[in-house]
């Protein structure tokens, strides 16, 4: 089932034929306030956005380019932009966890997925990866999910269409994918469930002939059971990551790290897929 129908929201480039694509009536807009709080919001034609006691009319946002500023006078002061993945997954309400901007990018390198390509993704989440891979895969490639639970599903399905808009080359098989995958030949499979080791007999199956695998686990046990399986079926060159970003603090007397930073989310498992 493809996703979502066409939406003036769609985070597409921002610009066409070289000309500044302006902020459009549907889209999601980031607001930055002066202390770099974020609130992520939508524009509607004839609608007001109300952010603590500043009332923001859409209106006077539509037709804008990115990085305007907006409020003034009452109103607290806002710079506006499209948001990025980055900026986006942070503020979704979820089901669940996502896959955060640390380490999406790893799973981008690591896994090689690029244009053309033919990607499995297994588990869904609230679709916040999934919005990601389908970015990647254009032009010419597609996107297929499998996830058991419709209520995952059809969060993803909301994500995606408010974010991405129409994604045609995108779609979500409700069932269990350790029983087996429609696709054959595929070049990447990017497994985020708990047992990703019940997964691998069905991935193995599914994927070309060198293909790479990536799969997220929580748990250092989780990512023994998947060691101790890939090479029954016939994946090789095993390796896991860990993936910790820490901010700087810089203004103009100092320069230091955060004292907080984001550190344990997962790990990171890349392996390939042996000749037949």
């Amino acid at each position: 089932m493809a996703s979502g129908s066409t939406n003036e929201g769609s985070a597409t480039a921002a610009t066409v034929d070289g000309q500044i694509r302006r902020l459009r009536d549907g889209e999601a807009v980031l607001l930055v306030d002066r202390r770099g709080r974020r609130q992520l919001k939508r524009l509607r034609a004839g609608h007001r956005l109300t952010i603590r006691s500043s009332v923001l009319a859409c209106d006077r946002i539509i037709g804008l380019p990115e990085g305007s500023r907006i409020g003034g006078g009452r109103d607290e002061e806002f710079l506006v932009f499209r948001p990025g993945y980055a900026e986006i997954v942070p503020l979704l309400e979820r089901p669940a966890e996502p896959i955060f901007a640390k380490d999406a990018g790893l799973i981008l390198t690591r896994g090689d997925i690029r244009p053309g390509q033919t990607v499995v993704e297994i588990g869904v989440g609230c679709g916040a990866l999934s919005m990601l891979l389908h970015r990647a895969v254009q032009p010419g490639g597609r996107l297929v999910t499998y996830e058991i639970r419709e209520d995952f599903a059809e969060e993803a399905r909301r994500n995606m269409q408010r974010f991405e808009g129409e994604a045609e080359a995108w779609t979500i098989r409700i069932r269990d994918a350790a029983t087996g995958l429609d696709e054959k030949g595929v070049d990447r499979i990017v497994i985020d469930v708990p047992d990703i080791a019940a997964m691998l007999a069905a991935a193995s199956d599914a994927l070309r002939d060198g293909g790479i695998l990536v799969a997220f686990s929580p748990t250092v046990m989780q990512v023994r059971a998947t060691h101790d399986r890939a090479a029954q079926c016939a994946f090789t060159l095993a390796e896991t990551f860990e993936v910790l970003e820490r901010r700087w603090h810089i203004d103009a007397v100092s320069m230091r790290p955060d004292h907080r930073m984001v550190a344990h989310t997962g790990f990171l498992t890349v392996m390939r897929r042996l000749a037949r």
